[in-house]
């Protein structure tokens, strides 16, 4: 496995196990719940809906696939299964307090203990690969580089070699002509690092300042995608349902509803020009011919690329940037969760309308 991916999928868990202030909320409710005037069922219910949400948000990030991958000596705490356990005390109306207090002890305590063993093992085993990247702040200035991970988990894509080869094989064309739309240098051959399991990761090095390009246009994508996401699974419904059968309102919903499907892909193509256009103020010679062909070959794989959930990891990106502020893995990191969430809520049929709209058929080819 990749040093690097290793390190970010433990910096992953440090950032929204232990830098969220997670783990010293859980301590504090377990804390708080041996208090006899806490234990009522209004306080600890209170307290399980803050857990809940805090998991929630974790699943979303993708910690629970991650942690399966580094974790070999103990059970990762996102596989314990703490939402379905505090979902069924708190959907039990005949439960009361004491029952209530000793189910939500022994939940609390076994998250804690798991938690804490997940980080013992996690800081052994980031003890020992750190020292090997001791050096990579250096390796990046020299090389010029950046270690990027395309993050397979729809089965379309990686159910069978022949499709996973087409993909791979997209993805390589996609890269290479993104790095011609915003470079004048010709692109080396881009160097597949490893491939993991799980959700398949596909880890490559690329040139790092168009990593930086392409992490910026991912994340402008989810956003738009993820406004797409809350306007179907939440406005769209309580605005039509407030028009009360008026057919010329309705209408001009469906029509809005259209410009917000097409603007996921044209929001993409706009992302590319403009960086296209801003590159060019550098660089006068980057080739311009076919430059409209170009973008919209690189947005078709990559809205193909969200639309399917997958994703994409600039991996070392905290070798450069030291806070969270202008790190864009982050913020690209953010929106994948938030499009995850809102995803869960799109019904069936609407789910089917982006596949039909967006995904790549093997004829285009």
């Amino acid at each position: 496995m990749n040093i690097e991916s290793i390190l970010n999928k433990i910096n992953l868990f440090d950032e929204l196990v232990n830098k969220s202030g997670f783990r010293r909320d859980i301590g504090d409710y377990f804390q708080a719940i041996q208090q006899s005037q806490n234990q009522n069922l209004v306080f600890m219910k209170d307290l399980s809906n803050k857990i809940k949400a805090y998991l929630n948000d974790i699943q979303n990030n993708s910690l629970d696939s991650e942690l399966k991958i580094v974790l070999k000596d103990s059970t990762p705490f996102t596989s314990l299964e703490t939402i379905e356990d505090l979902e069924n005390i708190d959907s039990n109306s005949q439960i009361d307090s004491n029952d209530y207090y000793h189910t939500l002890y022994a939940i609390l305590q076994k998250l804690i203990d798991t938690i804490d063993t997940n980080a013992t093992e996690l800081n052994t085993v980031k003890g020992t690969f750190s020292k090997y990247v001791s050096d990579q702040l250096n390796k990046w200035s020299n090389d010029e580089q950046a270690i990027v991970s395309l993050v397979f988990k729809d089965l379309q894509s990686t159910g069978n070699l022949k499709d996973f080869a087409k993909v791979l094989h997209r993805w390589n064309r996609t890269l290479l002509v993104y790095h011609t739309i915003l470079k004048s240098e010709s692109p080396q051959e881009i160097p597949l690092v490893e491939i993991q399991n799980g959700s398949i990761d596909v880890i490559f090095n690329i040139d790092l300042d168009v990593a930086i390009d392409l992490t910026e246009l991912i994340t402008t994508g989810l956003k738009v995608y993820g406004a797409y996401l809350l306007y179907k699974s939440k406005i769209a419904k309580e605005i039509i349902s407030s028009y009360m059968g008026n057919k010329k309102l309705i209408k001009m919903e469906e029509e809005r509803e259209i410009v917000m499907l097409d603007n996921i892909k044209d929001s993409i193509k706009e992302k590319i020009s403009e960086q296209h256009k801003e590159k060019l103020k550098t660089d006068k010679k980057i080739d311009k011919t076919g430059i409209d062909k170009k973008i919209d070959e690189v947005s078709t794989v990559i809205t193909d690329h969200i639309i399917k959930g997958n994703e994409i990891k600039l991996l070392n990106a905290h070798e450069v940037y030291e806070g969270e502020e202008d790190n864009p893995s982050i913020e690209l990191r953010r929106e994948t969760a938030i499009v995850k969430d809102r995803f869960k809520n799109l019904e069936q049929k609407d789910k089917q309308v982006l596949i039909d709209k967006f995904l790549i058929k093997n004829e285009e080819e």
